[in-house]
């Protein structure tokens, strides 16, 4: 059973972060462990087992990245982990970024920064969402690429 399932979803992009939260914690009580502690071992392996498989399925929808990971595998697209990017308008772009981070020596700056890789961060969402619709998942794939770098990108960017 995949994340989307377990957690009673339709498999899509976006997902519904509140209707999730609520499924989650509700799944998490009727499968919690210490429900079974009377049960039979077997029972008891099994409670354990759902709540941690309940858990990873929160886990990767709770995540946009994880999310998309995912989709693309249930898609019949997985993402090459290993795969490099060859985009050189890609490269050039995060080269870029990459110099305005040097360059950003004060909060402001960092500040003004975060907002522009949001903003990157957005549009790249929507030509995944595009390409996903279209059915053009080397598109999606190769977006997704660029989102990771985004997302980690954001990371690096000191407060």
């Amino acid at each position: 059973m995949n994340a989307f399932e377990l957690l009673g979803f339709p498999p899509a992009l976006d997902i519904d972060e509140i209707a999730l939260a609520e499924r989650f914690d509700r799944l998490r009580a009727q499968f919690h462990p210490d429900r079974f502690s009377l049960g039979s071992a077997l029972e008891r392996r099994l409670a354990v087992q759902r709540a941690a498989d309940i858990n990873d399925a929160h886990d990767t929808l709770s995540d946009p990245l994880k999310r998309a990971s995912h989709l693309l595998e249930l898609l019949g697209a997985p993402l090459d982990e290993a795969e490099t990017l060859q985009d050189p308008a890609f490269l050039m772009q995060q080269m870029e970024l990459r110099e305005a981070l040097d360059e950003a020596h004060d909060a402001q700056a960092r500040a003004r920064l975060r907002d522009d890789v949001q903003g990157l961060w957005s549009a790249t969402w929507s030509v995944l969402r595009r390409a996903i619709d279209a059915g053009d998942l080397t598109e999606a794939r190769r977006t997704l690429q660029r989102l990771q770098f985004l997302k980690r990108f954001l990371e690096q960017i000191p407060s």
